[in-house]
């Protein structure tokens, strides 16, 4: 049977940051903890051998570090890409714990203007589409078959909806359905094939297998 796939894309989440650990929101400087680095570390080696091509990654630290521990041990570039960080939140969300009030009232304010279309503080659904509609092409463009992405937890979210539903994706079903219900762990692997038609298919969510002895019941988003 011919195989008709043109592209394989693993979209990866980084490994643990201080901010999972802390709990405080913070921004693109994050850094990796002790954890992080040896989930990045086995990620690596999961990929250690295959055809990788291309490592694509999000500017932000912990995301950074991430792709360029599987960079090496694939003797493969890295690239950092624009538009693949984490969502913007409302400035008076960083620097505290995500189980403070005033986090808890911003986040119910930023999903409510979500879901009625309101662009307040933060990123909007649109924002964001945008930018998960320009990693689609630039990865659809690009010549190499086998491409890893590392990103974020809510962006990949955000991207795997998008791939699977298209313009029937809308702020509610995301905020109402799909937002809390897909989990994805530290280094956690997301695989699509992707077709000469460009037509993507989605073969693995959310895998972290590569994780062994280090996994932890600790979901974040």
């Amino acid at each position: 049977m011919k195989n008709d796939f043109d592209k394989h894309i693993y979209l990866v989440r980084h490994g643990r940051s201080r901010a999972n650990e802390t709990g405080i929101r913070e921004g693109k400087d994050s850094p990796l903890t002790d954890e992080g680095e040896k989930q990045a570390e086995f990620l690596a080696d999961r990929f250690r051998g295959m055809p990788v091509e291309l490592v694509l990654s999000s500017h932000f630290k912990r995301a950074h570090d991430t792709g360029k521990k599987v960079a090496q041990a694939c003797n493969a570039p890295i690239e950092v890409v624009p538009m693949a960080y984490e969502r913007e939140l409302p400035p008076a969300m960083y620097g505290l714990h995500r189980d403070d009030p005033i986090v808890q009232a911003n986040v119910s304010k930023f999903e409510d203007e979500w879901m009625q279309g309101k662009t307040g503080e933060g990123e909007s659904f649109a924002d964001i589409k945008r930018r998960v509609v320009e990693l689609t092409e630039l990865l659809e463009a690009r010549p190499e078959k086998h491409i890893v992405v590392t990103s974020h937890g809510f962006f990949l979210k955000f991207f795997t909806a998008h791939q699977l539903l298209g313009e029937y994706l809308t702020p509610e079903i995301f905020v109402k359905k799909m937002m809390y219900s897909m989990r994805s762990a530290n280094t956690g692997i997301t695989y699509f094939t992707v077709s000469n038609e460009n037509d993507w298919t989605l073969s693995a969510w959310n895998d972290y297998a590569h994780l062994g002895e280090l996994v932890r019941e600790r979901w974040y988003s």
